[in-house]
Formats: C-alpha cells, sequence, structure tokens
C-alpha cells in the first residue's frame, strides 16, 4: 500500500504523455520485488500490466500478489498467432540480434548500434520477444512492465545490462510510450541512472537494533520530488507500506463524549489504546502507583508533536470521567489552549497546571522556584483538585523542571514520586541526558525518536512502531502505531 503522496506522484510520472523508465535499486532484501509488484498492483485495473521474473519459483509472490496469475508468462514462447510487432518499435533490438547472428559481436559487448536490420530474437531472448509482443498489443494504452531483474536477465543471456536497458528505453520507452520499471539488484551508482527518467532507492538500517527502511526518490522526470524525497516503509506480510508525514489538527467545535468509563481505583486510563502493545499492557490501562517515561531521543519537532498528542489525549481521557490531572511541563501552555477550545468546560476544572509566575488561578500552580518539593506539598495538591475523583495523574517534563530548578530538581523529584505514585499515576517527559538519570524510576518505558520526519516508538524489548494520526468521528485526532517489518 503506497501513502497518498507518493501514490499521486507515481500516478503522475506513470500518466504523462509519453513513455517512462523507472529504476528500483536497493541492497538485497530491501524490499524492492514488493514495492514494483504494488506499484503494479495500484495500476492493473486502469492500464496494462506486465512482469517479468527471473525467479526460479514465483509461489511465494502468487500468495501475497494472487492477481500474478492471471499474467501471461514472460518466460514462454510466442504465440505466433498473435505476434504483430511493428518495425519502428524494434529497431535497436533487431540490430543487437544481427551483430550477434553475425559473429561480430559477443553477446557481453558493448556495440554501437545501427537501426534497420531485420532478424528473430525469439530463440535468443524469449522473455524479451513476449514483452514487445505485449507493447505491441497495447500500444497508445501507456502499458506498464516489471522486469524483475535486469542483472539476472542479463547474466541468463550473457548480455552488458547497459546495453539491453538502452534497448528497451529506446525501443519500447521512447518508441512506443510505454513504461517500464527495472528492478536493480546492485544500490551502487550506475551509468543507468543517468539514462532512466526515474530513480528509487531502497536501503534499511538498525536504529537502536530496530530495522529502519527508507525509499528515496532521487528523480523522476516530469514530477517534484518536493523538499522531503526520503519515506519510511514497511514490508509486513511480505507487502510494501509507506507511510504519510502527517500533520495533527484539533477539532474547531467541542467534543462531544457519550461513551461510559470505568472509574477503577486500581487503574488509569492512558488514552492512547493502541501503546498497549508498547507498554506490553492487555488494555489501555496502567496499575495505580506506576510511573511512565517517556524518553524523546534527540531534538526534534516531530516527536514534539507527537509526545504533545499523546500527552492531550492522556489528559482528554482522565478528566473526562472527573479525574484530576497536573500538568507540569513545558507544553502546559499549548496543551491548555487545545484543550479548552475543544473539550467540555466542565472537563476542564480538573485539569491544573503549573508555571512560574505570580498569575492567580483556581487552575494554576504557581511554582516559586526554590523546591520542588515546597511547590507541591500534599495540602495543595489535595486543594486545587479537591472536586476530581482519585485516581490522580501527575505529568511533569525534566526540561522544565531544569528551567524552573537548574540541576537541583534530581533529588526533590525523587521525593516527590516516592510521595505521590500510591494511588496516582505519574508520567515524566524526559530527554536525553536526563532519562540517564531518571531511569530506575520507570514502571514503564516509552522511546520516540525521529526518523526522517517521522516519529518512532519502541519499548524494551518490544518493537519497533511507527506513529501517524488517526482522526475519529469527533474530529479529535490520536494516534496510531503500525508495526516496521
Amino acid at each position: 500500500m503506497l501513502n497518498d503522496y507518493l501514490l499521486s506522484m507515481f500516478r503522475s510520472f506513470f500518466r504523462q504523455n509519453y513513455g517512462n523508465s523507472l529504476i528500483i535499486k536497493g541492497k538485497p532484501g530491501a524490499g524492492k520485488t514488493s514495492f514494483a509488484l504494488e506499484l503494479l498492483d495500484t495500476v492493473r485495473s486502469e492500464v496494462p500490466v506486465h512482469y517479468i521474473s527471473t525467479r526460479a519459483s514465483e509461489d511465494p509472490l502468487l500468495i501475497r500478489f494472487p492477481w500474478l496469475a492471471n499474467l501471461s508468462s514472460g518466460k514462454r514462447s510466442v504465440n505466433k498467432e498473435i505476434e504483430n510487432i511493428s518495425a519502428s518499435s524494434r529497431s535497436s533490438l533487431e540490430a543487437l540480434e544481427r551483430m550477434i547472428e553475425e559473429g561480430k559481436i559477443s553477446r557481453g559487448s558493448r556495440p554501437t548500434l545501427s537501426p534497420g536490420l531485420v532478424l528473430n530474437v525469439e530463440e535468443l531472448l524469449p522473455e524479451i520477444e513476449f514483452l514487445y509482443s505485449f507493447v505491441d498489443q497495447n500500444i497508445g494504452k501507456s502499458p506498464l512492465i516489471v522486469i524483475d531483474s535486469i542483472e539476472a536477465l542479463c547474466e541468463k543471456y550473457d548480455l552488458d545490462q547497459g546495453l539491453l536497458f538502452s534497448i528497451i528505453q529506446k525501443d519500447l520507452v521512447e518508441g512506443t510510450g510505454a513504461n517500464v520499471i527495472v528492478v536493480m539488484e546492485s544500490s551502487v551508482d550506475n551509468n543507468l541512472d543517468y539514462y532512466s527518467d526515474g530513480v528509487v532507492s531502497m536501503s534499511y538500517e538498525l536504529v537502536n537494533n530496530f530495522l529502519v527502511r527508507t525509499i528515496r526518490l532521487e528523480k523522476m522526470r516530469g514530477v517534484s520530488i518536493g523538499s522531503s524525497p526520503v519515506y519510511v516503509y514497511s514490508l509486513e506480510d511480505g507487502r510494501f507500506h509507506s507511510f504519510n508525514r502527517d500533520s495533527i489538527k484539533y477539532p474547531a467545535s467541542k467534543v462531544s463524549d457519550p461513551k461510559e468509563r470505568s472509574n477503577s481505583q486500581l487503574e488509569v486510563p492512558f488514552g492512547n489504546p493502541t501503546f498497549s502493545k508498547v507498554l506490553e499492557q492487555p488494555n489501555d490501562k496502567i496499575p495505580v502507583g506506576s510511573v511512565v517515561i517517556i524518553h524523546r531521543e534527540g531534538k526534534s519537532t516531530s516527536v514534539d508533536r507527537y509526545v504533545n498528542l499523546l500527552k492531550n489525549n492522556l489528559i482528554k481521557e482522565n478528566i473526562s470521567s472527573g479525574r484530576g490531572v497536573i500538568d507540569i511541563t513545558s507544553s502546559s501552555y499549548e496543551s491548555s489552549r487545545s484543550l479548552v477550545q475543544c473539550l467540555d468546560p466542565d472537563w476542564m476544572n480538573h485539569y491544573i497546571t503549573a508555571e512560574k509566575s505570580d498569575r492567580q488561578s483556581p487552575y494554576i500552580i504557581n511554582m516559586g522556584g526554590k523546591s520542588l518539593l515546597e511547590d507541591f506539598p500534599r495540602e495543595v495538591v489535595d486543594f486545587y483538585l479537591s472536586s476530581s475523583q482519585k485516581p490522580h495523574t501527575y505529568i511533569l517534563s525534566t526540561d522544565f523542571l531544569s528551567f524552573v530548578y537548574g540541576e537541583s530538581f534530581y533529588g526533590d523529584l525523587a521525593n516527590l514520586i516516592n510521595s505521590l505514585r500510591t494511588g496516582n499515576l505519574i508520567v515524566i517527559i524526559a530527554d536525553d541526558e536526563e532519562y540517564s538519570k531518571i531511569l530506575h524510576f520507570a514502571s514503564y518505558i516509552v522511546h520516540m525518536s525521529d526518523n526522517f520526519g517521522y516519529v518512532t516508538v519502541h519499548s524494551d524489548p518490544s518493537e519497533m512502531y511507527l506513529c501517524s494520526v488517526d482522526v475519529g468521528e469527533d474530529s479529535w485526532p490520536s494516534i496510531k502505531l503500525s508495526i516496521l517489518v
């Protein structure tokens, strides 16, 4: 499945008023075949498609792409009754075959071709002969062909791959307007990149001991590849899945939330159901007394946006059921602005923020900046949350605590955690340096990092997931996690 942006881009690339060639290259295991077949699957209801494979067995592909069984096999001989190739569409191929038959060159050479020679290539290159036949039957229909892979095909017939590519480019792409996708087993740059109309490079690397796959659009003639030409993808179930870089938008009107909630005194809703697999919990509930650390790896505005969304969902889920939440983070102002705009005013009575100021408000705790323990004595907390049900949730961020108290906040934070965790939930948003110093407090850990503008999530030793936005019927955004394979 291609994401919306990639799908639109490749449709535009293959729907131009002329044929185009696309090279897909990458190291073994990158998923080049899956991506090529995903492209065929996307357009096969609109244009004729064909797939030439050099695989010993196509059975694994047929399981994932059963429609391949309906395509005529490029491995068999051409049926003479349907063969009617126009000379103008095969001049380069005929020139090559004539030179080989006359002994002027060997198959592995790079000749300078001269058009107009007449010959029969059926016995020499049956796959390519069938390909020419297929194109001839679909001239004017913008057929799309995948050759997988050009190295294996050239090795089979002892041909130079640059030579074979130039023949296909001249005869089929430029001569008839066909679209051709060539899969390459090598990921290195080569002269084929220069002659092709488009180049896609697929790769993968280990990030925190997890595999992250990326596809890079290097060029696409006639189509802008944009300012961020790198996309993260997954190969779940052997299929290509790419993802959008989603924007996070909150609803413009108030959210009504009629669903019933359980007010258990033993657990607190996390507000992000898909994170249950990261936290290794059977549901969206965290036991009371737990400390959840959300680790922001590196500095990234993308990570900040998703951390804030995760935090706002937690707040919304708890205050909507009358539970108290105290927000002691650097993003409390942004959260307040979004929540006030979207949520029931009665719910907001259970949401308290903290700031270093003298502003008087029943929903803001003033922080003196001398001691974390002095600013949050139990009697003050109980006063602000007197109308809220327990258990309460305390959300703190280390960057905000460092700003208010300096580096001395660690000792007070330990004492505050010990005094508050009984009967409550504590969530700490920590950056790299602070994370290593408070790691020992954690009951649950969520690591969030940026990969090419995408936000990935993992725990220890869980799998890695990619964040995207899922919008509900009430237009409220939530986080959807997709496993990266």
